[in-house]
């Protein structure tokens, strides 16, 4: 098991904890505090470095992260549902009952079915009606 390190406040002030990489949905960076906000199915922790550093560390490492769109790295293998009209990605629900979910632009949206055709996933593929 591989693990990040991650703190649960912007500035570190709760202290480092180690999360392990398998938990991780989306990973995105957000310009106003500079930092790399760390999504799990309920939590949200936060890291440093470059989408970039963390894309190659982690495809290094051997999971299957991919470039959602400039800001976003998401996790393909945490996927369970994927929408085809509005390239959006779901994971599941929290332990609130709210869906979590990822846009996708259409390079991302791209990459992510070029993981869906060459392996074995679970991901569901929808069409949803445009109104």
């Amino acid at each position: 098991m591989s693990t990040i390190s991650v703190t649960r406040d912007t500035e570190g002030n709760t202290g480092v904890f180690s999360l392990d990489i398998e938990k991780i949905t989306f990973m995105e960076f957000e310009r106003t505090i500079y930092r790399i906000i760390v999504h799990t199915y309920d939590q949200t922790f936060y890291t440093v470095g470059t989408l970039k550093y963390w894309l190659n560390t982690l495809a290094s490492s051997g999971y299957n992260f991919v470039l959602a769109d400039r800001n976003t790295l998401i996790q393909v293998s945490n996927i369970i549902q994927l929408d085809k009209t509005f390239h959006i990605a779901y994971f599941g629900e929290d332990h609130r009952g709210v869906e979590q979910k990822c846009f996708l632009s259409e390079k991302g949206y791209k990459e992510i079915l070029k993981y869906v055709k060459t392996s074995a996933s679970d991901i569901q593929l929808v069409e949803l009606p445009q109104w």
